[in-house]
């Protein structure tokens, strides 16, 4: 006769966190990555928004991730410490066994350095158009006439991120696509068309299209 094995605790803990870490984790816009502190999370798709909060309920942005990046409360010692969706997203569990945990680390160290140097220009929209062209390089698809931003961002979300208000941001939106900087296309797409690296200059193409503008 056949004896079964008896389930421990720890057998089916065991079983459960294989079947979990099996799995990818599909999630919305707002809602927020599992904290784990046994592996990170490998974003297969969508916007990961990495944040904290001062005592006054202000949130603080520390970086900006999308597919081919990982996430996780190990790689920051910032407390509290949250990971929000902004699109919907697909992640799948990372296990630190065989993980080179210093690269991961150092890349997440690089984009948010060069996010915080962004967030310190003192002007408005040179800070706004600084974060956009960061944006499409970091996430942008090259087409003939620039690069296009399909991130789904809001107005206000670019605001909070920048640190300046929805009023603001929706201006300097506005007088960027009457210079020929940008032009936003449907469903919160946004087409730069600036050179990247250099936000004040614009593409060819951009400069013909406002100066025809500028003639009707």
């Amino acid at each position: 006769m056949a004896v079964s094995t008896p389930v421990t605790p720890h057998s089916l803990s065991n079983n459960v966190t294989s079947l979990y870490e099996a799995r990818s984790l599909c999630l919305r816009p707002g809602q927020v990555v599992p904290q784990q502190s046994d592996h990170l999370w490998h974003i297969e798709l969508g916007l990961v928004r990495t944040l904290t909060w001062n005592e006054e309920g202000d949130l603080v942005t520390l970086g900006l991730w999308g597919a081919g990046d990982s996430v996780g409360r190990l790689l920051s010692e910032v407390a509290p410490f949250q990971m929000e969706c902004l699109s919907a997203v697909e992640v799948k569990p990372l296990p630190l066994a065989g993980q080179d945990l210093g690269v991961v680390m150092r890349s997440h160290l690089r984009y948010m350095e060069e996010l915080f140097s962004i967030i310190s220009y003192k002007r408005a929209p040179q800070r706004l158009l600084r974060f956009l062209d960061w944006l499409g390089d970091r996430f942008g698809r090259q087409v003939d006439q620039g690069r296009i931003l399909d991130l789904g961002l809001t107005h206000q979300l670019l605001a909070e991120i920048t640190g300046i208000t929805r009023v603001t941001a929706t201006r300097l939106l506005n007088e960027f696509e009457r210079e020929g900087k940008l032009l936003r296309l449907p469903k919160q797409q946004m087409l730069l068309q600036f050179n990247s690296g250099h936000p004040d200059r614009v593409t060819s193409m951009a400069r013909h299209r406002a100066r025809g503008k500028r003639n009707t």
